[in-house]
C-alpha cells in the first residue's frame, strides 16, 4: 500500500490514497524472484514449497512484522543459455516483438497472461499494505537475446556477451528500442497503481553484462525518463544498485567513485543514490581499495562509510538508498558471527544514527539456490533456513526507528533574538576545559545584507584566547584563538553545511573540539565536517571570562536580522557521535557543564545553576 515520492531531497511515504503519511524510515526486503518462482502465473500453487516460494503466504506475514517494501523482478532474470536454450525466456512470459527495418518497434505484443501475474502480485500487495520497489530491466542481457542480438546460432558465452553488451551500448540497436517501448508500456499500465512503491531503472549493468559507464549512464537515464514520463504517481525511481561491481581486486578508489561514478550513474530523473553493501564488504562498501585515496575522516567501518556516502548523497541532492545489503553465512562463519551478529548489528545501527531511510536485506525467500548460496533468509513459523539471528536482529532494537527528531526538546518557548540583545552567563572553571562541546538549536529569519561581515553570537572569548562562534549572513562556524596575534582557526567555511542553510528551519548544531584545535560539527545530528589539522600553537581557552550569547549592532549592518535560539549547551569534553545522536534522536543530554533552555526565562537547567541575565527586555515566542 504505501509508495514514496522524493520530496526536496526527502523520501516521503503516501498511502494508496495519495496521502502524504510522513518520512519513509525502515528496513525492506528483496524477494526477487517471487513472480519467477511461480511460474509467471497468476494463480498460485496448490501447495508452495521452500523451493519455490509464494508471495500468497509470505506478504501477510510480512506485513505482519512491520515490513513495507519489497524489492521484486517483474520480467524475466534467466536469459538463454550458449546453446539457445534457456528457462522462462523473456519471449515466453512476456511475448516476442516485431520492428520495423530501422529497429523501432511496431508491436510489443505482450502478452495477457503476463500483465495478469504482475497485476495479480501488485493486487496482492496492495491488499496487505506491501509497496513494491518494481524492477522491469533484471538481467541486461535478456532482452539482446530476445531481439536476437546477443550473438549468431552457436556463438559461443565469450561471442554471445561481445554482441549484447554491443547491442546495449547502441541507441539505435533494437535492444534499446524494446527497452524503451518496454518501460513506457509498463509505467503507463501501472500508472496509478498504489502496489507499487517505487521503481528500479534497471539492475546489475556493470555487475553483469560488464558495460562502460557511460552506457549504464544512457540506460539508466532513458528508462528513468520512460518511467517518470509515464507514471502518473511520481513515485521514486532509483538506478537499480548498478554501480557497484563487486570486482576482486577493487578497481578504482572511494574518491573516484564518489566523485566521478555516483554522479554519472545517478543522472535525473533518477531520485536517489542506490547501492550495495555486498557481498564481499563485511558491511562496508565494495567500492573500497586497500590503496584508495581515501577522504581524511574516512576510517573502515560502516558508520563512517554511511557518513561519507550520505555526504556524497547530500552534495548530489538526492537522499541516499541502501538497495542491498547481505553477508553470506559462509562469511559469518569465517568472522565468527554466525549468533551474535555483530556486525549486523553495527551496520544497522549505523543506518539508523546516519538517518538512511530505507535499506533493503538480501534476500528474502528466494528458494534453494541462495539456501545453498548462505544468503537466503527465512524465518516463518512453517520453516526455518537456521537465519533466525539474522531475522531476529532485521526486527530488533537497532532496525527499529524513532519518529523524526523534533527541533527543540521539552522546549515548548523560544527566545526571540536581533542585535543588540546580549545574554551574560557568569564565568565559571567548568566552562575552561580545552576539550569542549556546544550545541545549540537556531532558526534564522531576517538576516543581515552586509557581506563578509562576520560578527560574534556565542562566545568564551578574552586575551586572544577561547572561542567564539561567529555568524554572517544565515551561516555560523566556530573560531578559535591561539593566544598568538590575531591567529585562529576558522572551523568550517560553509557554515552549517552549505546546501542545509535555509531560512526559518530549525536546525540542531553541534560543535566539538578537541584540545589541539580539531573541530567537528553536525548538523541534525549527521557529521557535517571534521577539520583536517590541528592548530599551533595549540588553541587555548579562556579562564575567568563569562560566556555572552547574542550579538551587537553592527554600524554597516543593512535590513533587520532576527533569529531563534533555544537549547543551548556546553560540554567540558569532545561528545562522542553516540551522544550527539542520543539528544538529537531521544532529548537525552549526557553530563553537561551548562544548559539554557531559553524556553521561557534564562535558567541554566544543567544542575550546577549558572544562570544567564540580561539588562535588555525578552521577547519569547512558541516553538
Amino acid at each position: 500500500m504505501p509508495y514514496i515520492k522524493v520530496i526536496n531531497g526527502v523520501m516521503q511515504e503516501f498511502n494508496a490514497a495519495g496521502v502524504n503519511t510522513g518520512k519513509v524510515s525502515g528496513i525492506g526486503l528483496n524477494a526477487h524472484a517471487y513472480l519467477e518462482r511461480r511460474q509467471w502465473s497468476a494463480t498460485a500453487p496448490l501447495a508452495p514449497e521452500v523451493e519455490h516460494p509464494d508471495y500468497s503466504t509470505d506478504l501477510p506475514y510480512l506485513a505482519a512484522n512491520g515490513f513495507k517494501y519489497i524489492q521484486v523482478m517483474v520480467a524475466p532474470f534467466n536469459g538463454k543459455l550458449a546453446d539457445g536454450t534457456g528457462y522462462q525466456v523473456w519471449d515466453y512470459v512476456v511475448g516476442a516483438p516485431r520492428f520495423a527495418t530501422d529497429n523501432t518497434v511496431v508491436d510489443l505484443r505482450i502478452q495477457d497472461k503476463y500483465w495478469k501475474a504482475v497485476q495479480a502480485l501488485l493486487d496482492y500487495a496492495l491488499a496487505n499494505g506491501i509497496g513494491i520497489i518494481a524492477c522491469p530491466f533484471w538481467n541486461p542481457f535478456a532482452v539482446p537475446e530476445l531481439v536476437g542480438e546477443a550473438g549468431a546460432t552457436g556463438a559461443t558465452p565469450d561471442e554471445h556477451d561481445a554482441a549484447a553488451r554491443a547491442a546495449l551500448a547502441n541507441p539505435q540497436s533494437k535492444t534499446r528500442h524494446y527497452m524503451r517501448a518496454f518501460a513506457k508500456a509498463f509505467a503507463q499500465r501501472y500508472s496509478n497503481h498504489a502496489g507499487i512503491a517505487a521503481w528500479m531503472a534497471a539492475q546489475e549493468l556493470m555487475a553483469i553484462a560488464k558495460i562502460d559507464l557511460t552506457t549504464t549512464r544512457e540506460i539508466i537515464q532513458e528508462t528513468a525518463q520512460a518511467l517518470r514520463d509515464n507514471d502518473a504517481l511520481g513515485r521514486m525511481i532509483s538506478s537499480g544498485n548498478a554501480g557497484i561491481p563487486a570486482y576482486i581486486p577493487h578497481q578504482g578508489t572511494l574518491e573516484q567513485y564518489i566523485a566521478e561514478t555516483l554522479p554519472l550513474i545517478n543522472p535525473d530523473p533518477v531520485d536517489c543514490i542506490c547501492e550495495n553493501l555486498f557481498l564481499n564488504n563485511e558491511y562496508v562498501s565494495s567500492a573500497m581499495n586497500s590503496s584508495a585515496d581515501l577522504p581524511a575522516d574516512f576510517v573502515s567501518s560502516s558508520l563512517a562509510y554511511l557518513q561519507v556516502m550520505q555526504r556524497a548523497a547530500h552534495a548530489l541532492g538526492k537522499p541516499y538508498y541502501l538497495g542491498s545489503f547481505c553477508l553470506s553465512k559462509e562469511q559469518e562463519t569465517a568472522l565468527q558471527d554466525t549468533e551474535r551478529q555483530d556486525n549486523l548489528h553495527a551496520l544497522l545501527s549505523a543506518i539508523r544514527r546516519t538517518g538512511v531511510q530505507l535499506a533493503c536485506y538480501w534476500a528474502w525467500n528466494a528458494g534453494k539456490t541462495m539456501e545453498r548460496a548462505g544468503l537466503n533468509l527465512v524465518e516463518t513459523p512453517g520453516y526455518s533456513n537456521k537465519r533466525k539471528a539474522v531475522w531476529d536482529a532485521l526486527r530488533g532494537q537497532d532496525a527499529m526507528r524513532p519518529a523524526p527528531p523534533k527541533p527543540c526538546f521539552g522546549v515548548t518557548k523560544t527566545l526571540q533574538f536581533k542585535p543588540g540583545l546580549l545574554l551574560t552567563v557568569p564565568s565559571s572553571v567548568r566552562y575552561e576545559s580545552a576539550d569542549f562541546s556546544l550545541s545549540y538549536c537556531i532558526r534564522q529569519q531576517d538576516f543581515s545584507s552586509t557581506v563578509a561581515l562576520a560578527q560574534a553570537f556565542i562566545a568564551h572569548q578574552a586575551n586572544k584566547k577561547g572561542w567564539v562562534l561567529l555568524t554572517q549572513d544565515i551561516k555560523t562556524f566556530l573560531y578559535l584563538f591561539n593566544g598568538v596575534g590575531d591567529n585562529g582557526l576558522g572551523a568550517n567555511s560553509n557554515g552549517h553545511g552549505l546546501k542545509v542553510d535555509i531560512p526559518n528551519r530549525w536546525f540542531r548544531c553541534t560543535y566539538t573540539v578537541k584540545h589541539d584545535g580539531r573541530i567537528s560539527l553536525y548538523v541534525d545530528d549527521f557529521l557535517m565536517y571534521q577539520s583536517l589539522q590541528n592548530m599551533a600553537p595549540p588553541f587555548l581557552n579562556a579562564t575567568g571570562t563569562p560566556l555572552v550569547i547574542g550579538r551587537a549592532v553592527h554600524a554597516q549592518e543593512q535590513g533587520a536580522p532576527a533569529w531563534q535560539l533555544s537549547d543551548v549547551i556546553l560540554y567540558d569534553r569532545v561528545l562522542t557521535p553516540k551522544e550527539v545522536y542520543d539528544y538529537g534522536q531521544y532529548g537525552i543530554v549526557h553530563r553537561p557543564v551548562g544548559r539554557w533552555k531559553l524556553d521561557g526565562n534564562l535558567e541554566d537547567s544543567s544542575g550546577f545553576g549558572n544562570h544567564a541575565s540580561t539588562a535588555d527586555g525578552l521577547t519569547y515566542v512558541n516553538v
